[in-house]
């Protein structure tokens, strides 16, 4: 029994320093992606440290020679918390009776602060130098703070990341730009593309691009179920969901438009029809690029349909999530090492400025020819093609392969 419990603590110990490291590194990582910070030595200059300050938008910190606890200064405001720390006086009383804490009495408020928003350790030398490793992990959780860093409503490991899913889930409601409707509207009269998407850049992830995909959905109990199954497979990400419209045109012979709720409606618009539902797009940034690529897996057998699993109804014969669909699409903006996802051109349409932005899929072949018909339609509007790459059955049902 000792020889077993030996064995699971090391294992254990492992993991835990596997996570602190991929910790360290995405954060460096993402500094590096967002914000053009990167440290090359292996402890930080005052010179270093002031010029991420100014690439976060935060004020410089007064040092010739940086130790931790003066970094801790800048890495404090550039949470907004300044206030917080000076104000109150009993937190930093604590610090200076903490024998453990070695740290002077100017700079016991922030670091007081900085421990209590794990911007520090408390066993760290807040005399010494600068380490790169803390200096990255420390701007990064300070910018996280301050809404500079990643959006997202939790992890999948979180106890409560799926009652924080119902709550987010439920809120979402149909919501537009007028202007940039219009113009929508008209790139499906004159079939520029069957169908689009509505995005707000606030509601974006701000993930790291190389480890992240976004899964399309438009039923609630889905997405909650897959996060579940994510839960119960072990694997772990960083969770956002991203509300999107998706708008098309609807026929008549499909039935009478039912009354428009928060989440769907049918509008006419010179004679013709068109349906705003609300999906969504769940941002998962994967750990690694392995967790990442495993998640096709994962949809393939608890997620997608296919003809041999369904009866002439379509019903699946074998247990699938609710609402599962037959071509599931997921997509990353980087490459992926399965050969069977497959690239296509996101072309994002918007005004020059505007927080929100159209969303057309199409071939590559074609993205040239859905720039040039929206050109046509306001020359006013941008249009940004960006290569994705997709799932195969998604990318099949686009090419008309197949349905599934």
């Amino acid at each position: 029994m000792k020889k077993i419990l030996i064995v699971l603590t090391a294992l254990l110990c492992a993991v835990l320093l596997q996570t602190a490291a991929f910790a360290n590194e995405n954060a460096a990582a993402y500094l590096n992606e967002y914000y053009g910070i990167s440290f090359t030595g292996d402890t930080v200059s005052a010179e270093e440290f002031n010029a991420a300050l100014a690439a976060l938008g935060a004020d410089p910190v007064d040092a010739q020679t940086l130790t931790l606890a003066d970094a801790v200064i800048g890495a404090v405001r550039l949470a907004n918390l300044e206030e917080l720390a000076l104000a109150y006086a009993g937190n930093a009383d604590r610090i200076l009776k903490d024998e453990e804490v070695k740290v002077d009495k100017a700079y016991a408020p922030y670091v007081a602060i900085a421990l209590d928003q794990d911007l520090v350790d408390d066993d760290d030398n807040f005399s010494g130098a600068l380490s790169a490793q803390r200096a990255a992990k420390m701007l990064y959780r300070a910018a996280e703070i301050s809404g500079k860093g990643r959006h997202y409503i939790g992890r999948i490991d979180d106890d409560e990341i799926l009652s924080e899913l119902q709550t987010t889930l439920s809120a979402a409601t149909i919501f537009d730009d007028d202007t940039l409707s219009n113009a929508g509207i008209e790139i499906l009269v004159q079939g520029a593309t069957t169908g689009y998407s509505m995005k707000y850049a606030g509601y974006d992830a701000r993930f790291l691009e190389e480890n992240t995909l976004r899964y399309g959905h438009d039923n609630p109990t889905h997405v909650m179920q897959l996060v579940a199954l994510m839960k119960a497979a072990g694997m772990d990400a960083y969770v956002q969901i991203e509300p999107k419209v998706s708008v098309y045109e609807y026929m008549l012979d499909w039935g009478e438009p039912s009354e428009p709720t928060p989440t769907y409606a049918v509008r006419e618009i010179d004679g013709r029809y068109f349906a705003f539902a609300i999906e969504f797009d769940m941002a998962l940034e994967f750990d690694t690029a392995a967790d990442k690529e495993a998640f096709h897996d994962l949809v393939e057998t608890y997620a997608k349909k296919y003809d041999n699993i369904v009866d002439e109804n379509g019903v699946p014969t074998k247990p699938l999530l609710a609402s599962s669909w037959w071509q599931p699409l997921y997509h990353s903006t980087t490459g992926m090492e399965n050969p069977e996802f497959k690239k296509l051109v996101d072309n994002v349409i918007a005004y020059e400025g505007d927080s929100y932005s159209i969303h057309s899929f199409s071939l590559e072949e074609n993205s040239a020819a859905v720039a040039e018909a929206v050109k046509s339609i306001d020359p006013n509007l941008t249009v940004t093609p960006r290569t994705i790459t997709v799932n195969p059955a998604f990318y099949r049902y686009i090419t008309g392969e197949d349905h599934q």
